[in-house]
């Protein structure tokens, strides 16, 4: 007889309608609260020790990812509008700098201390995060002049030996990775079309694409910089809104535009469990970067459409 799924270790609900993003607010110790980002614009602050929403805050409108960077907080809109803020635990957020990137979905990234942000032309910009001023220019490598790539959908940080390097996922499905610091192309590679969101593991040099289709693609970028697809896991429906990897890159999770929360081992791509908390698509899935004290465990957060966040505590042992 098959094991029924697991519950939830709590659900947050309050008035977040549409969520997109969720954060961690970590300070490099512990962490014991939560951000999520909603498409009104409003910052939502969860206090893990209660399971209560302590400040409810309008940064902007429709905010697409948020980053926080103690004691930092940056912001990412619809619009394309990138907000610096300061942030402290018991008053508003104060608004220090802003910058604008290409409106859209693709969520910004950060990597060592720099934001890495869609541009418009199918560019990707890199942005000090304490000027927000503009390092360097990732332009990707065309045919000719009437090839488009469309949207910039998805950035991941991928390393190979020593270095850090820039990989980008378009409307097209092409999949592009630049030298961080330099800028320069180092490979192009095509998928399935409208890629959503990538998960790369820079340990086995094994990554995975969600996109549109019913089909999670994994793929490996050699020492060579040769992308190869390696195999494709097949999905009960269409559509993977996003894909992470659990720090320890043990599992891999799939947040559905079904609702469905599916659960992988990373190592084999055997699948573990389907999560059906959430009701509509899976926005966001996040795993706690320390042990959260509160729930004696590493958590698992998902976002939902409905507007709610679910608490997990799977495969801890």
């Amino acid at each position: 007889m098959a094991l029924l799924p697991p519950d939830p270790l709590f659900i947050l609900r309050s008035d977040m309608g549409l969520i997109h993003n969720i954060e961690f607010v970590f300070d490099g110790f512990s962490t014991s609260h939560l951000l999520a980002a909603n498409e009104e614009g409003y910052i939502y602050l969860w206090d893990l020790k209660t399971n209560r929403s302590t400040r409810k805050e309008k940064l902007g409108a429709s905010i697409q990812a948020i980053h926080y960077v103690p004691p930092y907080l940056i912001s990412q809109e619809k619009s394309g509008a990138i907000k610096l803020w300061h942030m402290e635990m018991t008053a508003n957020c104060t608004l220090l700098k802003e910058y604008m990137s290409d409106g859209a979905y693709c969520r910004s990234i950060v990597i060592n201390n720099t934001l890495i942000v869609p541009q418009v032309n199918s560019q990707v910009e890199a942005i000090n995060l304490q000027t927000f001023e503009k390092i360097r220019m990732y332009t990707p490598l065309l045919a000719s002049p009437s090839e488009k790539l469309g949207y910039t959908m998805a950035l991941e940080k991928v390393e190979i030996g020593a270095a850090v390097y820039v990989l980008a996922g378009y409307e097209t499905g092409d999949l592009i990775l630049w030298n961080f610091l330099t800028g320069e192309q180092k490979v192009r590679a095509l998928f399935k079309e409208h890629i959503m969101s990538i998960a790369f593991d820079s340990v086995t040099g094994k990554g995975v694409c969600g996109n549109s289709s019913n089909l999670l693609q994994v793929f490996t970028i050699d020492k060579d910089f040769k992308i190869k697809l390696k195999c494709e896991i097949l999905l009960s429906s269409e559509g993977c809104s996003v894909v992470k990897l659990r720090q320890d890159r043990k599992i891999l999770a799939c947040g559905g535009w079904d609702g469905r929360l599916r659960l992988f081992s990373w190592r084999s791509l055997r699948p573990l469990v389907v999560l059906r908390q959430h009701k509509n698509a899976i926005t966001d899935v996040i795993f706690s970067p320390k042990i959260v004290p509160e729930w004696d465990c590493r958590l698992m957060c998902a976002s939902g459409g409905e507007g709610l966040i679910s608490l997990w505590n799977l495969y801890n042992q």
